[in-house]
């Protein structure tokens, strides 16, 4: 089974949206940041599925495939390595898709809502070739918002991940959401690629 990266924690809808500029109050399949993930998936599941990105090894990502979830093909939980309650840090929520235009019209449709429900959030969009791919020919189009007027980083992120070449072979293209905390933002920004 190909594993889901969200490298950049890059994703896909909401699946519950709370007004407030706290992202502890939003959910993805039920799951908050600030959430155990020992809450949702046993600790076995969890070292089992899990990964590292980056050259920095402070975060774990663990994915799960569940045909239980409602609105998404798979979720990823990101937590400190050394939390022994996997307390959650960033959280995603994917759908797989198998071609760029598939990828490009639900991607499209999620940023609609989100710029719909986020009329007042500061929002950058970007695209380019996907890191995770040296060819270049992976591709990402990507829209950030920040939601909290606080908030050095954007703490949410809707994406479509296209993977070509050897990439799609390790990887699943998709489109989702991403949900991080300040510190998994520092983190991806000050150290994870160091």
């Amino acid at each position: 089974m190909k594993r889901l990266l969200l490298i950049l924690i890059l994703t896909f809808s909401f699946q519950t949206l709370v007004k407030a500029d706290d992202i502890k109050n939003f959910e993805i399949e039920g799951i908050s940041i600030g959430d155990s993930a020992l809450d949702y998936f046993k600790k076995k599941q969890l070292d089992d599925k899990s990964y590292t990105f980056g050259t920095n090894d402070k975060y774990l990502t663990s994915y799960f495939y569940k045909s239980e979830f409602q609105n998404y093909d798979a979720v990823e939980v990101t937590y400190l390595k050394n939390d022994k309650n996997y307390i959650i840090k960033g959280i995603s929520g994917g759908n797989i898709v198998s071609s760029l235009d598939e990828c490009k019209t639900k991607y499209n449709k999620i940023k609609k809502d989100l710029n719909s429900y986020f009329k007042d959030a500061d929002s950058i969009n970007d695209e380019g070739s996907h890191p995770s791919d040296t060819t270049g020919k992976s591709k990402y189009f990507r829209t950030s918002y920040s939601i909290n007027p606080n908030s050095n980083y954007f703490e949410i992120e809707t994406s479509c991940i296209f993977y070509e070449g050897e990439a799609a072979k390790k990887f699943s293209s998709n489109a989702g959401v991403t949900i991080k905390d300040a510190d998994m933002n520092d983190w991806l920004n000050n150290e994870a690629y160091n």
